[in-house]
């Protein structure tokens, strides 16, 4: 054995090279008809990965190490592909009894061998050979497939030579998800026209995306596109043929008009999403959806193939693995979508000596068993620098991990030094500028440059948080202190307390003495939302006229309404006593009400403030017909109907004089 190979080792190498000498052997077996004329079709819509990183057969975002080789063999099985009605030439049966077939293909086998080389650790480029073994039935199809004999489709020989390369965008281990590119060369090596390659040469650049939720988990995506230098073949697909001659033996089909549809294989769409779940550390269980679309067939009922995948790799070594799986096609009736299908592999990376798998050998790695982790410092000895900049804040926690944190107080977990631009207490004032640099300024729109809080503002003893007038100070006179707020104003009678005798008792405005702001008696007052009077406005005799003795009575009126701005609507009522008929006492009683109004407005009071109303004798304050009974009833009423809280409620009228209310 030569040095350095372990029995280990030499078993995939074995594999692999009884796999090349079975495709060689292999190679010559076409048969002698050729099945399509002009162009090729290749039916292979199961591809294994480029490298050792995929999934089963999507690519994966990892790259191979620096020199890193690995090599693979995978085979696949796809049972029942290319949808075509048409029955078996059968020259010892009748028409009538001949077998008829779904299927154009019954079995295609398919190996592929793959070596890929990992180049500065960003890099790797490989070849792909396939070998396939294509049987279908003896069936014919005028014009394209079996044209000319019989004998049905049986192939054996290489399929198009594949070169290709992948480069790693994103790493899926350090960036949020991991993004690659590759680009892929199909040479047109295989048979053409034995539906098993291209008559011409093929580029397919792909873009390939992953995402690791979880170590154990990853999401992968792929999405290519196949461009063809020259159209391929024109296939009938979903068609169906008929004898001949229906009365004699089962050879000599004829196409059925205006069943099936062409197909030319040119540029197509390869895609595929897959999940693998590490679930072991020696095994990983994958599912896949590939698929391909004819570019300029969309609508097509074949061009759209689709096949469900599931398998599992069992991990011999680090990067090393048995793989098994199968699938089916998916019912969108696509050329390339088999019935059924299976695949084995085996897929083999040497470690040459790289026992920590950074992609460093280890006679160079001076950390062969930790490895390296790539972040652009020191990269070159192999060796995980976890904290490059040595300030003992992890570079995974280190928003500045090359430029160590000045440890001054200020955010120091950060790892990134904040120098003479630096605010220690976080209050957006920087140190420079910041008379108290360890005490966070308040920043309540009072004297908030200096950087330094402050607690109370007006400085009236009650601290900012208590006071609902931090800006204005208590007047501490004590009535109401605790709020911390001043109140010039404390018996809310509008006398300011400096010039109010009595600042915790409110005035009553009823003209006798109404600018000291003590309450006294008066000939009017207030209650219950109807003006007291102590005396009665008089008028002339069957008249309007109001007699000059109440002009004090309507002077005290005036300024206990003007005193109490709160009322915003009065009526002044007028009433009579039960002398004169109800039509003339109500004429009257509304033109008294008039006047005092008018005598009101001129003494200042806003006419939008008032309104009159007559009632005659409707509502009498008391019953009979007594003199003191008529005094009562003649007589003036002013109520409160609103104030700035809104309507009062106060009754307005007796049920008798509801009528009368003005509207």
């Amino acid at each position: 054995m030569a040095r350095g190979m372990t029995s280990r080792t030499c078993l995939p190498v074995a594999w692999f090279s009884a796999a090349l000498a079975l495709s060689l052997c292999l190679a010559p077996g076409a048969s002698a008809q050729s099945r399509l004329s002009g162009g090729g079709m290749d039916l292979r819509l199961l591809r294994p990965p480029l490298d050792s990183k995929g999934l089963l057969t999507l690519n994966g975002t990892d790259i191979l190490g620096e020199n890193a080789l690995s090599f693979g063999l995978v085979l696949d099985a796809g049972f029942g592909i290319l949808p075509f009605e048409g029955f078996e030439n059968d020259g010892t049966v009748s028409a009538s009894d001949a077998v008829r077939r779904g299927r154009l293909v019954d079995a295609m086998f398919t190996g592929t061998l793959h070596a890929n080389w990992g180049i500065a650790n960003l890099l790797v480029v490989g070849a792909q050979l396939p070998v396939s073994v294509l049987t279908g039935p003896d069936v014919t199809v005028p014009g394209q497939y079996g044209e000319g004999g019989g004998g049905g489709l049986a192939y054996q020989g290489f399929g198009g030579v594949v070169l290709h390369g992948k480069i790693r965008l994103l790493r899926p281990d350090r960036d949020a998800f991991g993004l690659a590119a590759s680009v892929q060369v199909e040479l047109p090596t295989g048979s053409p026209t034995e539906l098993v390659g291209d008559a011409t040469l093929a580029l397919v650049p792909s873009l390939i995306a992953e995402w690791r939720p979880a170590r154990e988990l990853r999401l992968g995506a792929e999405v290519g596109y196949r461009l063809a230098i020259a159209d391929g073949a024109t296939l009938r697909t979903g068609g169906r043929t008929e004898p001949g001659n229906p009365g004699g033996a089962a050879q000599g089909p004829v196409l059925v008009d205006g069943e099936g549809r062409d197909l030319r294989y040119e540029d197509t769409l390869r895609f595929g999403l897959g999940l693998g779940w590490r679930f072991t550390d020696v095994t990983e269980l994958a599912v896949e959806l590939i698929g391909s679309q004819v570019i300029d067939a969309w609508g097509h009922p074949h061009a759209l193939s689709l096949e469900a995948l599931g398998g599992l790799k069992v991990f011999v070594e680090r990067n090393s693995y048995l793989l098994l799986g199968g699938g089916a096609g998916l019912p969108t009736g696509g050329f390339q979508a088999a019935d059924i299908r299976g695949l084995v592999g085996f897929v083999f990376e040497p470690s040459m000596g790289d026992r920590d798998g950074d992609g460093m050998r280890d006679d160079v790695d001076r950390c062969p068993d930790e490895p390296e982790d790539y972040d652009g410092f020191a990269d070159e000895d192999g060796c995980p620098e976890l904290d490059n900049d040595r300030d003992g804040i992890l570079d995974d926690d280190d928003a500045c991990p090359m430029v160590p944190e000045d440890r001054d107080g200020d955010a120091d977990e950060d790892g990134c030094p904040e120098g003479d631009e630096g605010d220690r207490d976080g209050d957006g004032i920087l140190d420079v500028d910041d008379r108290c640099p360890d005490d966070p300024e308040d920043i309540d729109g009072f004297e908030d440059e200096e950087g330094c809080p402050d607690l109370d503002n007006d400085r009236d003893g009650l601290l900012d948080t208590d006071d609902l007038c931090p800006d204005d100070p208590e007047d501490l006179d004590g009535f109401e202190d605790q709020n911390g707020c001043p109140d010039v104003d404390n018996d809310g009678d509008r006398i300011l307390d400096v010039d109010d005798r009595c600042p915790d008792r409110a005035e009553i405005y009823n003209g006798t003495e109404d600018e000291d702001g003590c309450p006294d008696t008066g000939i009017v007052d207030w209650e219950g939302g109807t003006m007291r009077m102590f005396e009665q406005i008089l008028f002339a005799y069957d008249s309007a006229e109001i007699l000059p003795e109440s002009e004090n009575l309507l002077d005290a009126i005036t300024a206990s309404i003007q005193g109490n701005p709160q009322m915003r609507l009065l009526e002044v009522q007028g009433h009579a006593d039960d002398r004169g008929s109800d039509e003339y006492n109500i004429a009257l009683t509304r033109d008294r009400a008039a006047a005092v109004v008018q005598a009101l407005v001129l003494r200042g009071v806003d006419p939008q403030r008032l309104r009159s109303a007559g009632y005659g004798e409707r509502c009498p304050a008391q019953a009979g017909t007594s003199q003191a009974a008529r005094d009562a009833n003649r007589r003036v009423e002013i109520k409160v109907l609103r104030t700035e809280d809104g309507p009062t409620g106060v009754e307005v009228a007796c049920p008798a004089g509801r009528e009368l209310i003005p509207r």
